[in-house]
């Protein structure tokens, strides 16, 4: 970590996600050992258990094995997905650019290295995994959740007007200047932090790439389609209110 100026902090949220970490956790960290940019991985638990906190305390250590520069920041309260990583990013004025990945592993170690080389070489774009189903980034998950993600994708670039192909994907790479300029807008914690988040930096004019991954869905999925539906729909509906009233607007 010679050069904090050119530093990349990696955020991966937990909440009860243990088991799922110490699957995906050795993977993640043994490509970050071979980055040849300076990477802080920095796992942040969202109000987990006590008997959870400790597994993830135990699962860093041994991360830290492989790559040392990964840490556990913990959240005695749950702030939820978006909140948590936003929590994070926050205390790291320093970085150039901020990323995170979701725990399952749903998005390859491989791939989430294809971001961050993607964001360096551009160096102002906000570079965005999307699953787009194709003989090189197969997409695996069951046709129900393949059937919501349509209705939310639908959905967002309809009330919100934008172009995303999958603004949920759980994994994006941001040039931390862009992230810092559109900060003070960004409201939800949830479901919708994605989709708030690139409507914020594309109303800055922050350019948005989309790279296909492969993706392979993971069992007892945080996101339960019927159950989560309307509370989806209604963060969206939120968002499109204080878009309208130029709230995102520089």
């Amino acid at each position: 970590m010679e050069d904090p100026e050119q530093q990349l902090v990696l955020v991966t949220p937990v909440w009860n996600d243990s088991a799922r970490l110490a699957v995906f956790g050795p993977e993640l960290a043994a490509m970050l050992a071979g980055q040849s940019l300076p990477v802080r991985w920095m796992v942040v638990d969202d109000g987990s258990s006590e008997a959870e906190v400790a597994a993830l305390e135990e699962l860093v250590e041994a991360f830290r094995e492989v790559y040392p520069a990964v840490g556990l920041m913990h959240h005695a309260v749950r702030s939820r997905k978006g909140g948590a990583i936003r929590n994070a990013w926050d205390t790291c004025p320093e970085a150039a650019w901020l990323a995170f990945i979701d725990a399952d592993g749903a998005i390859s170690a491989h791939d989430l290295k294809r971001l961050i080389e993607k964001a360096v070489a551009s160096s102002e774009a906000t570079i965005v995994a999307i699953r787009r189903d194709s003989p090189e980034t197969p997409v695996t998950r069951p046709f129900f959740r393949s059937l919501s993600f349509q209705v939310f994708t639908r959905l967002t670039r309809s009330l919100l007007g934008v172009p995303f192909a999958d603004s949920q994907c759980g994994a994006k790479v941001i040039p931390a200047p862009a992230y810092h300029n559109v900060r003070p807008q960004l409201k939800e914690t949830g479901f919708a932090f994605d989709a708030e988040l690139l409507l914020a930096l594309r109303e800055t004019g922050c350019p948005i790439v989309e790279v296909p991954v492969t993706w392979t869905e993971k069992a007892n999925g945080r996101v339960h389609p019927l159950r989560d539906a309307w509370r989806m729909l209604a963060a969206l509906l939120k968002i499109r209110r204080r878009s309208r009233a130029g709230y995102y607007n520089p």
